[in-house]
């Protein structure tokens, strides 16, 4: 067997079959490509939160988050489905034995085609424009890696692929160094927490720290939201009471939280559940 090599790429005489070498180094390179496309596209379409996030305390959370989402979807389809249709449309080219001009631009029309049809399958016209997008970076890279990576020390590629870690380093850092202080989290703050849930028992509550007195069935009604200090930095107790009296029959009902950054867990009550709203 004849191996012949054209533009970086193994071109093979006589229409023998690729070696298992051949099936391995293309393999890396295809492995190679996909990690250097995957950080293109996350941090190409996590930049603009940059400007969007940096007035938040959480900018740089925010912006990490929004980067461990994109790398949850984008990653798993550039590694598997991206390097899988690149490898075979390369393997096509060989065999059907494509040089040049030709090669170049029906491989990377046909990098493009696969792109969009997989955000066609996912029924996304984003996933589409995204898909073209990676598509076109597997491809330009694809090609760049065969002609320059040979040529590169070991130290050159050890900086290469750090070089994007780095970078997402250097972005995240910048936002967080540019965010304003985080806020102390206040007794008012830790109301409207115990607060935001919907639809539980909280919601009959008043949403800031208050009384509020109303008639339900001929019961005259006092339901109280209050907060309480506690020995430990920014964490309350949040109390909601509520009372009752009709003639003779009277009650009380409380729920205590307690309530942090974040964060919520029951403390205990007393009493039982107003007559009014048993049968409710």
């Amino acid at each position: 067997m004849v191996i012949v090599r054209l533009s970086g790429r193994l071109a093979f005489s006589g229409g023998d079959p690729v070696t298992q070498s051949d099936l391995r180094q293309m393999l890396v390179r295809k492995l190679a490509v996909a990690y250097f496309t995957s950080w293109t596209i996350v941090l190409w379409v996590s930049f603009p939160t940059t400007a969007l996030e940096g007035a938040a305390w959480n900018a740089a959370g925010n912006y990490m988050s929004w980067v461990f989402i994109l790398a949850l979807y984008a990653a798993p389809a550039i590694f598997v489905y991206g390097s899988l249709v690149s490898s075979l449309l390369e393997a096509a080219a060989l065999k059907l034995r494509m040089k040049g001009p030709r090669e170049v631009v029906v491989s990377g029309l046909l990098h493009v085609v696969f792109g969009l049809c997989y955000g066609f399958v996912l029924q996304s016209s984003l996933l589409s424009i995204m898909g073209g997008a990676a598509a076109v970076l597997f491809f330009s890279c694809d090609r760049i890696i065969v002609r320059v990576i040979p040529s590169l020390t070991k130290k050159t590629r050890w900086i290469s692929f750090t070089a994007p870690v780095l970078l997402l380093i250097l972005i995240a850092g910048s936002i967080y160094a540019t965010s304003p202080a985080m806020p102390p989290f206040t007794a008012k703050d830790a109301v409207q927490f115990a607060t935001s849930g919907n639809g539980t028992t909280i919601d009959r509550f008043p949403k800031e720290e208050g009384q509020v007195k109303l008639n339900i069935g001929g019961y005259h009604v006092e339901r109280e939201t209050k907060v309480e200090e506690t020995a430990q930095k920014e964490t309350y107790h949040v109390v909601f009471t509520e009372r009752w009296h009709k003639d003779e029959d009277k009650g009380q009902y409380r729920m205590i939280y307690e309530v942090s950054r974040g964060s919520m867990g029951a403390q205990g009550g007393e009493g039982e559940e107003p007559p009014y709203l048993q049968f409710k």
